[in-house]
């Protein structure tokens, strides 16, 4: 067997990631080329193969995955390395990349960012509002918001980060029940909020959803736009001047918010701060949604 280079290794932790030769020449600044040919000469030192393509997409063989492992703990004793040597770490350098739901993204967190990045302006995050579970086990991203109570897995930490109550929302123009429903492709029953619709649905047979979407972000924009009524936090629509709230004080629904991160990597200093700002971001609008509370009673 050659020896191996870290820094191709490096390469192929990058490719694992993204799943695509273009993504990963992005992200490392070089052409694709350089890419798959890092990536083949990890491979010939092996002597197996550690990509194999599926649907467009480079996926990880089994052996790969092994290789991966081992390489991401290679890749956590460089960081430390470099963080003893620089200090960097306490600087709360480099790049996070964090993964949550669209309505979460785009309505919660990312008007919170200005002040983020002015106390840690060499902080970078890389902001992923996709719809499909990304993998915190797997190091696709490094922080997650997830709306489920995640399995258990040793390689990562997760905990409660708060319970978001729902109510129902229509457009600020037009406060009447009598408005159809926003609601949820049947594909999405196992939530809880896509099941609370569906029964209310079926209680007004005679008033039919007004649309069906796959996405929360894109329910508030229909909502918005006076198509309907539909669920919402109420640390969302009571914040947003073009939402009304037509049900009372008290949640219809509450939902678990969950917080993951991978456990090699808790104790940067990077992934600390990108978490304590998390944190405080929901501790203020709890503290926000109590007082609309208590002016609605």
């Amino acid at each position: 067997m050659q020896n191996l280079n870290w820094d191709d290794l490096r390469y192929v932790i990058v490719l694992s990631r993204s799943g695509r030769l273009a993504k990963a020449a992005r992200q490392l600044r070089v052409d694709e080329t350089t890419i798959a040919r890092r990536v083949a000469r990890v491979e010939h030192a092996l002597g197996s193969r550690l990509f194999e393509r599926s649907n467009g997409q480079l996926l990880l063989t089994e052996i790969g995955r092994e290789i991966l492992r081992h390489a991401e703990q290679i890749e956590i004793g460089v960081c430390g390395i470099k963080t003893v040597a620089t200090g960097v770490d306490d600087r709360a350098a480099g790049s996070v990349r964090l993964t949550a739901a669209a309505l979460v993204m785009n309505r919660i967190l990312t008007p919170g960012l200005p002040g983020l990045l002015q106390l840690h302006p060499q902080l970078q995050l890389h902001m992923m509002a996709d719809p499909r579970n990304v993998s915190i086990s797997n190091r696709e991203a490094d922080i997650a918001l997830r709306f489920e109570r995640p399995e258990q897995n040793y390689r990562v930490l997760a905990h409660r980060l708060c319970e978001l109550p729902y109510g129902v929302f229509a457009s600020a123009g037009s406060q009447s029940q009598k408005l159809p429903w926003v609601a949820y492709e049947e594909s999405l029953c196992r939530l809880p909020l896509a099941r609370w619709l569906a029964d209310a649905v079926k209680q007004e047979p005679d008033l039919p959803p007004a649309l069906v979407v796959n996405d929360s972000d894109v329910a508030l924009h229909a909502v918005r736009a006076g198509l309907g009524r539909s669920l919402m936090p109420f640390c969302v629509g009571d914040n947003d001047d073009g939402l009304a709230r037509l049900s009372g004080p008290e949640p219809v629904l509450m939902r678990e918010l969950w917080l993951l991160v991978h456990s090699d990597i808790k104790h940067l200093a990077r992934i600390r701060v990108v978490i304590e700002w998390i944190e405080s971001v929901f501790a203020e609008l709890g503290v926000r949604c109590k007082e609309r509370a208590k002016r609605l009673k």
